[in-house]
């Protein structure tokens, strides 16, 4: 919250700072692209027909963004603040097994947790708020157009993150290294084998990234520009909560946990990726050829004519 509170008091400082800027624009912006997760799951062994694997799918998302910026006296570089509101979906696929060492109170016996994953695939999502903090250059091109550069940091909000498991089977076995001995298909002692549908929230928190921006603006009317450009953002910081359970995978006190597997070891660490394009509208203030050009318009005032008697 201390984070977010000095943000927003950067940013209202900026806001207030226009009447020592030489223009400012306005803009709104919709778009789409690579909005994805990026996360890396691991497994332990192959399945007992040897096939063994664990990939992130990335897909796509869509965003919607604001942005203010406001440029310094005499000069085409600017800051810029806004808010941003985006989309993120992934897909992980699973075919495999993660081996737990565990104990069995009532034999009083250590025994390896053997949980497969056959065919297993969850997708996830997740929609959050961006408010982006960043320097901005412009290069005009005419006093009809205009390119925009800006770079900065964003903090990332997460208001809704789900998961859903759409296909698959879940099966877990117990290795009793004693006897030599596997025990599958005993759904009383949490060894079943299930295909379990689930979905529900994912466990997230406030993360960190670094954006760029190219964006072109091309005059319609004297108050009004068509932008388009392009966004990216990477993540710096894992996105998902500390306080999530890590270990075993989904299997808890004899019964399958409803979780997704970023609540679990198999996905350590998630990060964010997006990158795409945008297409909207920028309001430049004062007049057009200030905005587009980079320079402060003149204003004219009628010359005086001698007065002949």
């Amino acid at each position: 919250m201390l984070v977010m509170k000095r943000i927003l008091f950067i940013a209202a400082l900026f806001l207030s700072s226009n009447l020592f800027g030489q223009g400012e624009m306005l803009s709104f912006g919709v778009g789409g692209g690579l909005n994805t997760f990026f996360f890396n799951p691991s497994l332990d062994r192959p399945l007992d027909s040897g096939e063994k694997n664990a990939e992130s799918v990335l897909s796509a998302g869509f965003t919607i963004s604001s942005r203010y910026v406001f440029f310094f006296q005499n000069s085409n570089l600017g800051l810029g603040s806004g808010v941003d509101f985006l989309q993120y979906r992934s897909k992980a696929r699973l075919d495999g097994c993660v081996v737990t060492p565990s104990y069995d109170n009532e034999n009083g016996q250590a025994f390896d947790l053997i949980e497969s994953f056959i065919g297993w695939e969850e997708k996830e999502r997740m929609y959050a708020f961006e408010f982006p903090l960043g320097l901005y250059y412009k290069v005009p091109f005419s006093d009809k157009a205009n390119m925009v550069v800006g770079l900065g940091g964003k903090l990332v909000v997460p208001v809704l993150s789900r998961y859903e498991v759409s296909e698959g089977t879940y099966a877990v076995s117990g290795y009793y290294p004693q006897t030599n001995v596997i025990i599958k298909d005993l759904p009383h002692h949490g060894f079943v084998n299930s295909e379990p549908y689930a979905s529900g929230a994912i466990k997230t928190k406030l993360a960190f990234s670094v954006y760029g921006e190219l964006g072109f603006n091309f005059s319609v009317s004297e108050k009004m520009m068509f932008y388009s450009g392009f966004y990216c953002n990477y993540g710096l910081s894992n996105v998902l909560n500390d306080k999530r359970k890590k270990e075993p995978s989904l299997w808890d006190d004899f019964f399958v946990d409803t979780e997704s597997l970023f609540a679990t070891r198999i996905v350590d660490k998630v990060q964010l990726f997006s990158a795409g394009l945008k297409l909207g509208i920028t309001l430049p203030s004062n007049n057009r050829d200030q905005i587009a050009s980079g320079t402060k318009s003149e204003v004219k005032t009628p010359s005086r004519q001698p007065k002949v008697e």
